[in-house]
């Protein structure tokens, strides 16, 4: 009777475990391929495109509007160039109707997408080229230390567009001194820092930023910077930088 009963047993546990085994089956596949030409030789749907084309002639008018002039070509270096710091005077243009106490702005270099503005009419289809993506202005407060913080990334990365408030020496990656608007900086002060909300919201490694006090202005990056372009026509002005010492290099 024993015998019995350890042999049904096993029979239960080897449907069991037989239940529970799990199984792995290959099957083959086809595959077809078919070659895509890309050599413009498809016609255009022109259902889609009469849809668009009131669209397309009201965005084209609007790009194409000349909001200024350009002097002499502005192109994009580090650790200093004259874009750069075209950006960056045109962010504290507009930080400063913010704000009248901020202390200077600073955007990312990779914020800046063209290499460079060519001398001559520029267009709002152009600022869009330099600007596309729609980051607003943010004023973030911080303390000295906290400001040493962001100098000293500033440093590591090269070097960033910057408004003329600041001047800063660099020793190989890391700033040797640098001062916000002639003084060094005052341990007892809260600064006040324009830019992109990309930055203050960590981007670029800088995560300590986003917990610190800030304003949204709410308004892009990109409109400030036609803002102060057309400010500039307004005065019979043209756009214009030069390299000055914002951020240079020592040995």
């Amino acid at each position: 009777m024993a015998v019995r009963q350890i042999t049904w047993i096993g029979l239960v546990l080897v449907v069991i475990l037989s239940g529970c085994t799990q199984y792995r089956h290959i099957s083959r596949t086809d595959v077809s391929y078919t070659t895509v030409a890309s050599d413009g030789s498809f016609m255009p749907d022109e259902s889609i495109e009469a849809m668009i084309a009131p669209y397309k002639t009201q965005i084209d008018a609007e790009m194409n509007e000349v909001i200024g002039e350009v002097a002499k070509e502005l192109t994009k270096r580090r650790p200093e160039s004259t874009l750069g710091n075209f950006v960056g005077d045109a962010m504290m243009f507009g930080a400063l109707k913010e704000d009248p106490e901020v202390d200077f702005a600073v955007s990312n270099y990779g914020g800046l997408r063209v290499t460079y503005l060519s001398p001559g009419p520029v267009t709002k289809g152009k600022i869009f080229e330099l600007s596309p993506f729609d980051n607003t202005l943010v004023i973030v407060e911080m303390n000295a230390s906290e400001l040493d913080t962001l100098m000293q990334a500033i440093a590591g990365m090269g070097g960033w567009p910057i408004s003329q408030q600041v001047k800063m020496i660099l020793h190989g990656d890391s700033p040797a001194e640098y001062t916000i608007n002639g003084k060094t900086p005052d341990p007892n002060k809260i600064y006040k820092v324009a830019m992109p909300d990309y930055i203050a919201n960590g981007g670029d490694g800088l995560k300590y930023l986003i917990p610190l006090e800030r304003y949204q202005s709410g308004k892009l990056v990109r409109d400030y910077i036609m803002d102060y372009i057309t400010s500039l026509t307004e005065k019979g002005e043209r756009v214009d930088a030069r390299i000055e010492g914002r951020i240079s290099e020592t040995d």
